[in-house]
């Protein structure tokens, strides 16, 4: 795998984190400077935004560790990138 692709899964695999800690600290009602950046309450989503990003959050940390193991892209790799699409679609919608 080249090094471009291998820090592309590596910078996945922390914002996933990142993202995933984020969205439960909020599930459970912690607020600070940490986790309100760059949050905006969603229409969309309703009453299940808090968890509406947690299966993109699970694939591409599951994902991410799955191709930095075996240092080979392959279809879990495609899924992740592919689930990339998705994050602006849920970024902008209202």
């Amino acid at each position: 795998m080249k090094p471009i692709t291998k820090y592309l899964f590596i910078t996945i695999l922390i914002f996933s984190t990142y993202h995933l800690f984020r969205d439960m600290l909020q599930n459970f009602g912690v607020h600070n400077i940490f986790i309100d950046i760059l949050h905006r309450p969603h229409v969309w989503c309703g009453p299940y935004c808090d968890i509406a990003t947690y299966p993109l959050d699970l694939l591409g940390i599951v994902g991410s560790l799955i191709v930095l193991r075996r240092n080979y892209l392959g279809k879990i790799g495609f899924a992740v990138l592919l689930s990339l699409l998705l994050w602006p679609i849920a970024l902008f919608l209202p």
